[in-house]
């Protein structure tokens, strides 16, 4: 039984995929692992959005042309939680649900900062939605986040604002 080339000689409970279904998937990236830190606690909120910014994230969608990379549409899902929607993401290729590779077959992967400063006002973030390892940041926060951050274009820089 080897990943990516290493012989897992030495068991190791985390990541294993049988044991996923037993409650709660073990966190197999950085970011999934401060993500769980923060909802326990031991991870601050800065932690959480610094690690966010930091890390690359797969966004999902589909293209709107054929053949066409510009025309890619992401997947936006209403949330649960707020009455918002929210362009959903993904740490890891395993973490996307066959449902929404289904509706969503095309994967962009991109920075976080990148993914974050797409986003357009009125939506949220949504990492991982439905799983444990997951976060989600409402329109407020995904503005304060790249706020934070440095902003986005400063007023005015912006030859269509008026």
């Amino acid at each position: 039984n080897s990943t990516n080339g290493i012989e897992d000689d030495h068991s190791q409970e985390t990541g294993t995929p049988e044991g996923a279904q037993s409650g709660s998937p073990a966190p197999d990236t950085e970011l999934e692992q401060v993500i769980v830190a923060g909802q326990a606690g031991t991870a601050s909120n800065k932690d959480v959005i610094t690690a966010i910014w930091n890390s690359e994230l797969l966004s999902v969608g589909r293209l709107t042309v054929e053949n066409d990379p510009a025309s890619f549409q992401a997947l936006v899902l209403k949330s649960p939680e707020g009455a918002s929607p929210v362009a959903a993401t993904f740490t890891d290729a395993q973490r996307i649900p066959q449902r929404i590779r289904d509706t969503a077959p095309i994967m962009v992967k991109a920075s976080g900062e990148a993914t974050l400063r797409s986003i357009a006002p009125g939506y949220g973030l949504a990492i991982n939605p439905g799983s444990s390892l997951g976060l989600e940041l409402g329109p407020e926060g995904v503005q304060a986040v790249v706020a934070a951050f440095g902003g986005g274009a400063p007023a005015g820089t912006d030859p269509s604002e008026g």
